[in-house]
């Protein structure tokens, strides 16, 4: 049997000065990615770290100096003006650090693990962290900062069906949701639904992606929904908008997986509408992109400028143009 060359894949990750500059990955097999930086005024593109980085959940500093990324399982942020990244080492031990999110130049909170279950954290760029939500059997994820309070997934069993996991949105309050403050209140119960990637928007209104209980590698296509939860009065309501299907081999292991799985493809909330892929519609499974418009609640098909073979990844805003992202060299920038 012939063996299968790996598939790259190119896609934006951040805006720069104003507009002016794209941070972009090139991702030239399962387990090598590269970051480069694309000058939108002299169309000149240059790598920006070292090949020995994968840089997965790259995060822009909230003064544009640098970024923070995720490689190997370790913390490292990367000053423009530096040519290495800097590894953050913490006082207490912690892995599988995911949904970070940065509060100012040197504190961010995010999620990962401290011993056997996911709890909430604050880190500090020096290396201190403190634990701000810890159940006991009990996984804390997706948190999602918004002025003075605190979201995220809470995902249990209970006693009445100990072999299924439940899924909730949580609320506590921040900086003061510690181990003896009040306990956080449920204000969206998806029960045995399994759901991911929680954003908030305001206090009041958020969105968040379903997915399935396991991800069948004979399955061709993998289904999400992608769901509104918003607070009117004193009650929270949450409402499907749409769903979309992606390619398995994209999620799974081999030779067309993406490194960093689901996370280029996951719906970008832009003023109204919400962006997204789908394959469904392609005989051949390649994934084209859609947008819903909140105002209207229909999905429309964008039609690209070009068509070439591979699939396009959700589009980022930059300026007034879409920027997209797919299989290499099918890139639409």
């Amino acid at each position: 049997m012939p063996l299968l060359s790996a598939v790259e894949y190119v896609y934006p990750v951040a805006i720069l000065n104003n507009g002016t500059a794209i941070l972009y990955i090139h991702q030239y097999s399962v387990t090598h990615i590269e970051l480069f930086e694309w000058n939108l005024r002299t169309d000149h593109k240059e790598q920006i770290l070292w090949s020995a980085f994968n840089p997965a959940g790259l995060q822009l500093l909230p003064d544009n100096t640098g970024f923070s990324f995720i490689d190997n399982g370790r913390l490292r942020v990367k000053s423009f003006q530096k040519r290495s990244p800097k590894a953050i080492d913490f006082d207490e031990p912690i892995f599988a650090i995911n949904a970070l999110r940065w509060i100012d130049e040197h504190s961010c909170y995010c999620s990962a693990k401290s011993n056997d279950n996911f709890s909430l954290f604050e880190l500090h760029d020096e290396g201190s962290l403190k634990c701000l939500v810890k159940e006991n059997d009990k996984d804390c994820l997706y948190p999602q900062k918004v002025d003075s309070q605190l979201f995220y997934i809470e995902r249990c069993v209970t006693h009445d069906y100990p072999n299924a996991l439940y899924y909730h949105v949580m609320q506590c309050d921040y900086p003061d949701c510690d181990l003896n403050s009040e306990p956080a209140t449920l204000i969206v119960d998806f029960f045995d639904t399994p759901i991911a990637f929680l954003t908030m928007f305001s206090p009041q209104e958020g969105f968040v992606l379903e997915h399935g209980k396991i991800i069948d590698n004979q399955d061709p296509t993998t289904l999400f929904l992608y769901h509104h939860i918003i607070k009117e009065g004193d009650t929270w309501y949450k409402n499907c908008l749409f769903s979309f299907n992606v390619p398995t081999n994209l999620l799974l292991d081999g030779e067309q997986r993406l490194y960093e799985s689901l996370l280029p493809l996951l719906p970008r909330i832009i003023d109204n509408k919400i962006y997204f892929v789908d394959c469904i519609k392609d005989n051949n499974l390649i994934l084209e992109p859609y947008f819903y418009d909140l105002l209207t609640k229909m999905s429309t098909k964008i039609i690209m400028p070009a068509k070439k073979e591979g699939h396009c990844f959700v589009p980022m805003l930059c300026n007034s143009t879409l920027y997209c992202g797919g299989t290499f060299p099918f890139v639409l920038f």
